[in-house]
């Protein structure tokens, strides 16, 4: 879209949210628009310093009331930006594009245990691992949030997890296996373990 749109608009403001510099998605396409001076980026890194709030990008686009916004991500971040630009006046300031799997398959659920934070949630079958590990505070690396872009995947630890798109089911026996899984489209099939 920004790159269709480059064309026509003159003042453009890009607040991009990833865990690392290294993982932002077209990352070094953005950084050399911004170089040109075709955009202004702002660039957030989660690592270390948590989620991107509305408050954040409230203080990075101080002038945001006066502007057209898109917006993609998590839908927590999108559902409370639509809540701040509705409460605001201005929903119809705000498009969203809300990335979601949709599960063609569903297992058994189970609990998903988080290693490294020591959290451990009973999920569903059909409640994504990215979804779990998200709703119970662990902070989760993710990208499209539908299988594409691999920007969630993570060392299975221990325990099985079922391909919401297709069924198929990834094992591992400790974890020394060394099996990575794609957590936004990986749910619970049993007890698991993911290594973060």
């Amino acid at each position: 879209m920004l790159r269709e749109s480059l064309r026509e608009l003159d003042d453009v403001v890009l607040v991009h949210s990833c865990p690392t510099a290294e993982d932002a998605i077209f990352g070094a396409e953005l950084r050399a628009l911004a170089a040109a001076r075709r955009i202004h980026l702002i660039e957030r890194f989660t690592t270390g310093r948590g989620r991107l709030t509305v408050d954040d990008i409230v203080a990075a686009v101080p002038d945001l009331a006066e502007r057209s916004a898109w917006a993609c991500g998590p839908a927590p971040m999108l559902d409370a930006l639509e809540q701040h630009y509705r409460e605001s006046g201005m929903a119809d300031r705000l498009r969203t594009e809300r990335f979601r799997a949709a599960p063609v398959v569903t297992g058994v659920g189970g609990s998903v245990t988080f290693t490294r934070t020591r959290t451990s949630v009973h999920t569903d079958g059909a409640t994504s691992v990215l979804d779990a590990g998200e709703a119970a505070g662990v902070l989760m690396p993710s990208g499209c949030r539908m299988g594409v872009c691999f920007g969630c995947v993570v060392p299975l630890h221990r325990g099985a997890v079922r391909d919401l798109r297709n069924g198929d089911l990834t094992t591992a026996a400790d974890s020394g296996d060394g099996v990575l899984v794609q957590t936004c489209v990986s749910a619970a099939a049993g007890a698991c373990e993911i290594a973060l």
